[in-house]
C-alpha cells in the first residue's frame, strides 16, 4: 500500500514538471513573438558625461630631495601614516654634507683673513700715497719759491754786487794810480826810492787787472750765469710739477690695484659665504619635515621608462626627486580625461557626481573646477584623437577616503524637464532619417531627436504619450554588417 502511494506521488511530480516546462516554453515563445517594447512617457532627462578617474587631494604638498648628487635614505616614515606639521619624514646620510660644510668653513675663514689683510693694505697704501703726494706738492712749492726768489731778489742782488765789485776795483785803481804818480814826483826830487816807485807801479797794474776781472765777471754773470740759473730754477719747478703728477697717477694706480684686491677678496668671500650657507642648507636638508598635516604617500614616477629606485630605507635618491607627497584629505578631487568630441560641453562650475568603485551605492556631490585648455599629450586614444584633463572638486565630505582610490565622475551637462525620451537603442536610421518602430505598425515612424546620454535619447517630435516603441528595431536594409553600403554605387547619393 505504501509502495503504491509513493509511485503515484512520483508520477504526479513528473506530470507537474512536464506542465511547468510547457508553460515556460510557451511563455518564451509568446515573448519572442510579442518582442520588447518601451512605453513612451514624459519625464526628466539628465544629460551627462561619465568618465573614470582617480581620487586626489585638492591641496597636496610634494617633499623633494634638495641635496646635490645622490643621497641614501637612513630613516623613512611608514607610508600611510598621518603626520602633523613639523614631524620628521625622511633622514638622509649626512656624512658627505658634514665634510663639505667643514671644507667650506675653512675656506670661508681663509678668505675672511684675506679680506682683512687686503683692507689693511689699502689703508697703508692710501696713507703712503698721501705722504708721497704731500712731499711732491711741497717740492713744487719750494721750486716755485726758489724760482720766484731768484727772479725777484737774487738776480738783482748779484748784479748789484758784481757792479759794486767793479766800482770798488775802479776806485782802488784810481788810488793806486795817484800813489804811483805821487811816488814818481817824489822820486824825481829824491824824496822816494826807486823800489817804492816800482811797487806803486805794480799796484796800479794789479788794480787795473782787478777792474778788468770784475767787469768780465759782471758780463759773465749777466749774459750766462744768471740766465743759466733762471733756466735751472724753471726746470726744477717743471720737474717738481711732473713728479707731483707722476706721484698722483702712481698713487691712484696703487690705490686702484689695492681696491681691486679688496673687492676681489670680498667677492671671493661672498661666494665662499654663499657656498657655506648652501652647505649648511644641504646639511639641514638631510632631514625632511612635514610642511603640513596630512597623509604620507611615497612618491612614484608617472613615467614608465624611469629606472628610479623605489622610496625605501637604503635607497639612493637623486637631487630634486619627489620623495613624499602629503595630501590634505579635507578637500578631495577626481581627475578625468574628456574626449575631444565632448570637451566643448564641459565648463567650469558644472555640477557633477562622483561614485567610488569601492562604494558604488553612494554618490558624492562635486563641481568642475578646471578644464584643460590644451589636450593631454600623453592621453591619445586609439583613433589618434585627444583627451583633455578635467578636475572635479568633491564638495560632500568624504571621511576615511584616501587619495588614489578609483572613481567615476558624472558631469551634468543639462537637465531636461518633462520631455519625451526613449532608450537609445529604440532609435535607428532608415534612409538617412531617425525613426522608431511602434508596436503593431510595420512602417517606421520618423522622429526628431535631441540630446542624449549613455542610456536615453530625447524625442522632440514624432511620438506621443503611451506609444510603445520597439527596443529591437530592424536595421536599414541598405546596410550590412561588413561595413559596406549595399544598393549604392560609388558617388551615388541615397534616395530620400
Amino acid at each position: 500500500m505504501k509502495k503504491l502511494l509513493i509511485n503515484r506521488l512520483f508520477l504526479g511530480l513528473l506530470v507537474f514538471a512536464g506542465i511547468l516546462v510547457l508553460l515556460i516554453t510557451f511563455s518564451r515563445k509568446k515573448t519572442e513573438t510579442q518582442g520588447l517594447y518601451h512605453t513612451v512617457s514624459k519625464a526628466d532627462l539628465i544629460i551627462s558625461i561619465v568618465e573614470g578617474g582617480t581620487i586626489e587631494a585638492v591641496n597636496e604638498v610634494v617633499v623633494k630631495n634638495t641635496i646635490d648628487g645622490e643621497s641614501q635614505i637612513i630613516y623613512l616614515i611608514p607610508e600611510g601614516s598621518y603626520v602633523k606639521e613639523g614631524d620628521l619624514l625622511v633622514e638622509f646620510d649626512k656624512g658627505q654634507a658634514e665634510s663639505s660644510l667643514q671644507e667650506a668653513q675653512v675656506k670661508f675663514e681663509t678668505h675672511q683673513a684675506e679680506v682683512i689683510k687686503a683692507t689693511n693694505d689699502l689703508i697703508i697704501t692710501r696713507s703712503t700715497v698721501d705722504s708721497e703726494l704731500s712731499a711732491a706738492k711741497l717740492a713744487v712749492q719750494f721750486a716755485e719759491m726758489d724760482r720766484q726768489k731768484f727772479q725777484d731778489l737774487d738776480r738783482q742782488h748779484r748784479l748789484r754786487s758784481s757792479e759794486l765789485a767793479i766800482d770798488t776795483e775802479a776806485e782802488a785803481l784810481k788810488l793806486a794810480q795817484q800813489r804811483y804818480e805821487w811816488s814818481e814826483k817824489l822820486a824825481e826830487k829824491g824824496f822816494e826810492t826807486k823800489s817804492q816807485v816800482d811797487r806803486d807801479r805794480l799796484e796800479v797794474s794789479k788794480s787795473s787787472k782787478a777792474v778788468e776781472t770784475a767787469q768780465s765777471t759782471f758780463e759773465m754773470l749777466k749774459e750766462y750765469d744768471l740766465k743759466k740759473e733762471e733756466t735751472k730754477f724753471l726746470s726744477d719747478l717743471k720737474e717738481a710739477q711732473a713728479k707731483l703728477e707722476r706721484t698722483r697717477k702712481e698713487g691712484e694706480s696703487k690705490i686702484a690695484q689695492q681696491e681691486a684686491a679688496v673687492n676681489s677678496a670680498k667677492s671671493t668671500l661672498r661666494i665662499t659665504e654663499e657656498q657655506l650657507e648652501r652647505f649648511r642648507e644641504q646639511l639641514n636638508s638631510t632631514k625632511l619635515y612635514a610642511p603640513q598635516n596630512g597623509l604620507v604617500i611615497y612618491a612614484k614616477s608617472d613615467r614608465s621608462w624611469d629606472n628610479e629606485p623605489e622610496i625605501a630605507e637604503g635607497s639612493k635618491i637623486r637631487n630634486r626627486r619627489d620623495v613624499i607627497k602629503i595630501p590634505d584629505t579635507s578637500k578631495l578631487k577626481v581627475q578625468v580625461k574628456i574626449h575631444e568630441s565632448t570637451i566643448s560641453q564641459i565648463q567650469k562650475g558644472q555640477r557633477a557626481y562622483v561614485v567610488l568603485d569601492s562604494q558604488p551605492d553612494r554618490r558624492f556631490l562635486g563641481k568642475v573646477t578646471k578644464v584643460a585648455i590644451l589636450p593631454d599629450s600623453n592621453g591619445r586614444w586609439g583613433d589618434n584623437k585627444k583627451v583633455y584633463t578635467t578636475e572635479i572638486e568633491i564638495t560632500d565630505p568624504m571621511e576615511g577616503v584616501k587619495p588614489g582610490v578609483s572613481a567615476r565622475a558624472e558631469i551634468i551637462i543639462e537637465e531636461l524637464k518633462n520631455v519625451f525620451s526613449v532608450p537609445i537603442q529604440a532609435v535607428t536610421t532608415q534612409n538617412g532619417k531617425q525613426v522608431c518602430y511602434l508596436k503593431g505598425d510595420d512602417q517606421p515612424t520618423e522622429v526628431e531627436v535631441g540630446l542624449f546620454n549613455t542610456k536615453y535619447i530625447e524625442i522632440r517630435s514624432g511620438l506621443h504619450q503611451g506609444d510603445k516603441v520597439s527596443l529591437d528595431p530592424p536595421l536599414d536594409d541598405k546596410l550590412n554588417l561588413s561595413g559596406e553600403t549595399t544598393g549604392l554605387k560609388l558617388n551615388e547619393e541615397p534616395a530620400n
